[in-house]
């Protein structure tokens, strides 16, 4: 079949299959890609874009070597960066102007992708300093939903995970410090994976040492296959772990039987969205179906250590990484950002260590629960947003946001977003598996096999999963 360069997918087996065939260059696609933007018009999902005689020549010099899709992972596919990644010679910004410079080095990531043939479009909008679930915080224009621009599409990944859905690229590499990865592939109809801390070289970053790169895209073959190039281990990051060196991720099939733990009816959030919760219910039914049995359980110690992420002395963690910033120009950035960073001035070294405490006995709950079942099984959020209910009600709604992916992070578990259908009104909804740390090919196996059992099509695109 021939590719449509209107609108044919980006997904990485359908673009390598036409490479191998002889029936489609980078270059076509490069050029198609920049199409596509240019149709959309004025689009805040992007900060900036790569000039497109740049990523022709990329594509071309592709195009020339004697490489392919089976020499490199990621041949020919086309990326976008989230805006707190540095690319040489491109203003990086973290959605705050104030902060605004150009590079002068490649962040290593960045060059990792490019290496292993993927070619950059642009950098992506987010939510300030990664501070943030709703995409709002921003300078630089918001970022909306794919099937409704009333509505957020989450963040703080927020252009990376429009620019996945609408098209626009193969995957966008991102962040995920609370559930920055996973909140837009819920709200896009995509994939995002937060893995094992310590997997990818992250160090100290503006959000947070607590968080993991992830990158957004269409299925759960895509995520592992672009992924798979970060992971390393980096001596010189204090957060790197040894065993990253020799990790190979790997979709893990379930067993024919299993059992999966989910919230109580009692202890579900939802935020009064009847819909997200029938979306739920019905997942899990079709888990059952698969072969599993839901164990439920009392989700309030969880819900609880999500919270202590924004709204307790773990704010701290954010605020010294970004202090210097803040000192600088705090009075610059977002109103909701600075009034979250602010809150770290309050506490004390004696209240982190009593959070660290606390978060120990949560976690030591969260881990016996998974003596008992194979996998956790979450909505990625209870609910979404419209644009305008986050003008009113900023934190409120991002804290709700968070419910179930925060805690995540804290407790340096691993996590996958993947599609869980559609409310009545259009919008998407997304259902999470959890695991222990290093429990990310157990995560991957049960989100593929999900993702294939749902038949969604692949973001706003309308293509199947190929």
């Amino acid at each position: 079949m021939t590719w449509d360069p209107i609108g044919g997918s980006l997904d990485f087996r359908t673009l390598h299959d036409a490479y191998r065939s002889g029936s489609l260059t980078p270059s076509a696609v490069v050029a198609a890609v920049y199409d596509r933007i240019a149709a959309r018009g004025p689009d805040p999902a992007w900060t900036t874009l790569i000039p497109r005689e740049r990523a022709l020549a990329a594509a071309a010099a592709l195009e020339a070597s004697v490489a392919g899709p089976d020499d490199l992972p990621l041949y020919g596919l086309p990326f976008a960066i989230k805006d707190n990644f540095d690319v040489a010679g491109l203003p990086t910004s973290e959605a705050c102007r104030a902060n605004e410079h150009v590079a002068t080095e490649t962040d290593p990531n960045v060059r990792l992708l490019l290496e292993a043939g993927a070619i950059a479009i642009g950098k992506n909008n987010m939510d300030q300093f990664g501070m943030g679930l709703v995409g709002v915080r921003t300078d630089y224009g918001i970022p909306r939903c794919v099937f409704d621009p009333a509505y957020i599409s989450g963040g703080s990944t927020s252009g990376g995970g429009v620019a996945v859905a609408a098209g626009l690229v193969s995957f966008a590499l991102g962040g995920d410090a609370a559930g920055s990865g996973r909140v837009p592939a819920a709200l896009n109809n995509i994939v995002g994976l937060k893995p094992t801390n310590g997997l990818v070289p992250f160090g100290r970053s503006a959000a947070g040492m607590g968080a993991s790169h992830t990158v957004l895209t269409l299925t759960v073959e895509d995520n592992v296959r672009a992924l798979q190039v970060l992971i390393r281990h980096d001596a010189g990051d204090p957060l790197s772990l040894p065993v990253a060196a020799t990790t190979r991720l790997a979709i893990s099939p379930p067993p024919e039987r299993f059992r999966f733990a989910v919230p109580s009816r009692e202890s579900r959030i939802f935020a009064g969205d009847d819909a997200a919760e029938a979306l739920f219910d019905a997942a899990i039914a079709r888990l059952e179906a698969m072969g599993g049995t839901a164990v439920p359980f009392d989700y309030a110690l969880l819900h609880r250590a999500a919270r202590m992420l924004y709204e307790d002395a773990f704010i701290a963690r954010r605020y010294a990484n970004l202090k210097p910033i803040f000192e600088a120009c705090g009075d610059r950035f977002h109103p909701a950002t600075r009034a979250v960073l602010s809150q770290a001035l309050k506490y004390s070294a004696a209240d982190v260590f009593v959070a660290q405490y606390e978060l120990a006995g949560h976690r030591k709950y969260a881990l016996a629960l998974f003596d008992d079942v194979d996998v956790m099984v979450l909505p990625t959020t209870p609910t979404t947003f419209t644009v305008e209910e986050l003008e009113e009600r900023n934190v409120e709604c991002n804290a709700i946001m968070g419910s179930y992916t925060n805690f995540v992070n804290l407790m340096e578990f691993c996590a996958l977003a993947v599609p869980n259908g559609f409310r009545p009104d259009g919008l998407p909804q997304g259902l999470m598996f959890v695991g222990p740390s290093f429990a990310d090919d157990r995560v991957l196996g049960f989100g593929a096999a999900w993702h294939r059992a749902t038949g969604l099509t692949l973001g706003a695109t309308g293509h199947p999963q190929p």
